[in-house]
């Protein structure tokens, strides 16, 4: 996922890879199973909405120093007036802790207050949309409880529609769409990802080969299976 562009004259190199993010996610998930193993639960992580999930995995993705953003604007999206209009993406990771500075919402959500020792002359240069990844979030189960996680047969065409959202936007430079699912058997997991993979590139995608992370979960709903899947985006 690394490479070096040029975007406005600067370097688009990033360290963030799909590895990393998909090794953070199977942290998460992992880490609140056991858990709840603990607590001896009677709801487990499959349980939870993607609301739930995207919780888990910022408090993942900070402890991996991947400094996450929540809910943020895509850049052609980023000059609406209105607050609330525009579409956003679940997760905005940065290399470094610095503001993003495509969108004035963003940027003054990163903001701190100056310290005694800040020079006011040199405020923290903004990051561009181009110095990022993007990450948009998609959740699936075989069997679900009382959770939104959505459903397994609807999954392909959730992801499919994020990775073309991702593809067409000209100021990103690096995105992925990540798959957290839960099922009863792990290989047909493994080969429905690896499959959806090859669906997107054959569908004109520009998908760049799915990075795949599996655990075994506790059986408390019918799924004894996490699947985590990054699939990184291309440009079109």
């Amino acid at each position: 996922m690394s490479r070096s562009d040029s975007f406005d004259g600067r370097s688009t190199s990033l360290s963030i890879s799909a590895a990393t993010v998909a090794d953070a996610a199977v942290a998460a998930v992992c880490a609140d199973a056991d858990s709840r193993d603990l607590a001896q639960e009677v709801r487990g992580v499959d349980s939870l909405h993607e609301r739930a999930l995207q919780g888990l995995l910022e408090t993942a993705f900070t402890a991996a120093g991947l400094y996450p953003l929540r809910e943020i604007r895509l850049p052609k999206r980023a000059d609406e007036p209105i607050r609330s209009a525009g579409s956003r993406c679940d997760f905005v990771l940065r290399p470094i802790d610095r503001p993003l500075g495509h969108d004035a919402e963003a940027l003054a959500a990163a903001a701190e207050p100056p310290s005694l020792f800040d020079d006011p002359d040199a405020p923290p240069s903004p990051l561009d949309p181009a110095e990022v990844f993007w990450l948009e979030l998609k959740t699936g189960s075989a069997c679900r409880d009382a959770g939104d996680t959505g459903d397994l047969a609807s999954l392909p065409k959730r992801v499919k529609i994020d990775l073309a959202r991702l593809a067409h936007d000209k100021a990103i430079h690096h995105a992925a769409v990540l798959v957290i699912a839960f099922g009863v058997d792990e290989p047909t997991l493994v080969a429905q990802a690896v499959a959806l993979d090859h669906h997107a590139a054959a569908e004109g995608l520009p998908t760049q080969g799915v990075v795949i992370r599996t655990a075994p979960i506790s059986d408390r709903h019918g799924n004894d299976t996490a699947l985590i899947a990054v699939y990184p985006v291309g440009r079109v």
